[in-house]
């Protein structure tokens, strides 16, 4: 192995380790928003099959719903866990309206899209 090929064996190496690092930089720094989306993606599955037994849902019962439910990343410890029940069904709804999977049925009631 020559000169030449060790410095570019080098170079190849520090130009991999600098994308990984500003890879992990760039997944640290939007964990918080991916997190909360998948605990609403996870809560909004959830409340797409209950709503199979009940057509006609309320915010309050959505917060029964999705107590304690929790989410995490594969790739990561960090996990996320709803603790006001409240106000992250509000979210809920707001995220199930916006994906299409809810649709208002007056009177603060939503029922599944169709």
């Amino acid at each position: 192995m020559t000169v030449a090929q060790k410095i570019i064996g080098i170079f190849l190496f520090a130009i991999v380790t600098a994308i990984l690092y500003l890879w992990g930089l760039k997944k640290s720094a939007t964990q918080a928003q991916d997190l909360e989306r998948v605990l609403l993606s996870k809560c909004a599955y959830k409340i797409v099959r209950a709503m199979k037994q009940k057509p006609l849902i309320d915010q309050k019962w959505i917060a029964e719903q999705v107590s304690g439910m929790k989410a995490g990343l594969f790739w990561s410890r960090q996990r996320i866990q709803v603790n006001n029940p409240q106000e992250f069904s509000k979210k809920v709804i707001a995220y199930m309206l916006e994906q299409q999977m809810l649709e208002d049925a007056g009177g603060l009631r939503y029922k599944r899209k169709q």
